[in-house]
């Protein structure tokens, strides 16, 4: 007899706590929908257990210490993003840069290899420069790949 009643007693006790939790809805990133006993970032609270009166304090901690935790997260996630952001537009303007240098470079190495220099003219005919007109003209260049390039030059 004592045995049944302390069966008994125990298993009321466990069907009572299995139904006493709050219960939380969320849609994960393929749309479908989820009921969980815990907290998930995103979720909203569909059924509150009203017999836990002296933990509902408690719960409602857990939820604000939950609630900060997430947005602790998405800060340090939307921080990250950005290091990353700087990196990637660090690293453009170096190969762009580089890429800078090296047409410069190209343009002055074929200017002082050149014997003569020319342009073309409206018609596309070309116009030989002057010995002082095609210095100045290397030199202009030689003074662009410096500036592209830094005060190194190859």
């Amino acid at each position: 007899m004592f045995r049944t009643l302390a069966i008994a007693i125990v298993l009321t006790g466990a069907a009572a706590v299995s139904h006493a939790a709050d219960v939380y809805r969320y849609v994960d990133s393929q749309g479908g929908v989820h009921y969980t006993d815990t907290w998930v970032p995103g979720s909203t609270l569909i059924k509150v257990d009203h017999r836990q009166k002296g933990t509902e304090s408690n719960a409602a901690a857990q939820r604000t210490s939950q609630n900060k935790t997430a947005i602790a997260g998405e800060r340090a996630s939307v921080e990250v993003a950005r290091a990353n952001d700087q990196r990637a537009v660090q690293t453009d303007v170096a190969q762009a840069r580089e890429q800078q240098c090296k047409q410069a470079q190209d343009n002055y190495h074929k200017a002082i290899q050149s014997r003569r220099i020319y342009k073309s003219d409206k018609e596309g005919e070309r116009e030989y420069l002057t010995d002082t007109d095609a210095d100045a003209y290397r030199l202009q260049l030689r003074t662009d790949m410096q500036t592209a390039c830094g005060t190194e030059t190859k």
